[in-house]
């Protein structure tokens, strides 16, 4: 742990080091109190729904008694996803991911390829929101397509859940899953996708939730620094994301998320257009600010499991 944050905290000096500052800095100067209210707010909340859907997914309550709730959410599964996410955000090529597993059965005590399970669950079902938000919500799509676009994706799960199902019928255990890496990827999907804790309405809803409020609050942001329409600004936060799943990565993200927010702003806007001209600042300066909440929400979630009370003895 102590290993991969020196890492991580080494490569995002390393990295500010060659970032335009001064640009970001004008950029972040923008705002007023009220949008950084509502962005910082909305990230907030992201993380604490973010938790939420970790207690559905690893039905935690019938797993084991919290140690303590906040407003309803467990605070173990909020270290988790706190820590977790500060690990993806600072490490390169995804691969912050790694973190989850062990995270998971040293805070949770979940064996470790339930929790492979789980994130490879997760990822799918961000994946599957994200492309359905971009698709009802991309601005200037025509109806039909968008149509489409949300019959092709049930289509797609149906037709995967019932190849898997199938797969699960002919391979009813792991002993009879056969070898080689295809063979055990794909008995980590079937064990990601039919658990039935996985598909309950609340994880879907949880879901859906946390990224529409995510995505909202880099809107707002956006649309403040590039002094653009909101509906502009949420595409480039959407593009943003969706960059962000592509495995290759530099540290802390750095690059290909900036080239999302532009690529997704630039689909609405013309290419001489004042409002995209400021993309890029704005794109670094809402990096930026989601970095340094992951960062110190992680932190923060260390120190927390780190003065954990040790377990009373007899």
């Amino acid at each position: 742990m102590v290993l991969a944050w020196v890492l991580g905290l080494g490569l995002l000096g390393w990295l500010l080091q060659h970032v335009p500052l001064a640009q970001a800095k004008d950029a972040l100067m923008r705002p007023n109190t009220t949008t950084w209210g509502l962005t910082l707010g909305g990230l907030l909340l992201s993380y604490a729904l973010r938790g939420a859907r970790l207690q559905v997914v690893l039905d935690l309550d019938n797993h084991q008694a919290p140690p303590r709730r906040w407003l309803g959410l467990r605070t173990d599964a909020l270290r988790v996803i706190l820590m977790h996410n500060a690990a993806v955000n600072l490490l390169p090529m995804r691969a912050g991911e790694l973190s989850f597993p062990w995270l998971a059965s040293r805070e949770l005590g979940y064996p470790v390829a339930r929790a492979v399970a789980c994130l490879l669950w997760m990822r799918l079902q961000d994946i599957t929101v994200l492309v359905g938000l971009g698709i009802v919500l991309w601005p200037g799509l025509p109806w039909p397509w968008r149509a489409a676009g949300l019959i092709a994706i049930v289509l797609g799960w149906t037709v995967l859940l019932a190849s898997l199902r199938a797969w699960d019928r002919r391979h009813p255990s792991d002993a009879s899953v056969p070898d080689g890496l295809l063979g055990r990827w794909l008995n980590k999907l079937r064990h990601a996708l039919l658990e039935s804790a996985h598909h309950r309405a609340a994880a879907w809803l949880l879901t859906l939730s946390n990224w529409v409020v995510k995505l909202a609050a880099g809107a707002i942001l956006l649309a403040c620094i590039a002094d653009t329409r909101v509906v502009v600004a949420w595409a480039g936060a959407l593009g943003g994301e969706l960059a962000a799943i592509v495995p290759l990565q530099g540290p802390a993200g750095f690059g290909t998320y900036e080239a999302g927010v532009w690529a997704g702003m630039a689909t609405n806007l013309g290419a001489a257009s004042a409002q995209l001209a400021q993309a890029i600042p704005a794109a670094i300066a809402l990096h930026l600010c989601f970095l340094v909440c992951a960062v110190v929400a992680g932190v923060v979630a260390l120190l927390l499991t780190r003065l954990k009370p040790a377990p009373a003895t007899r």
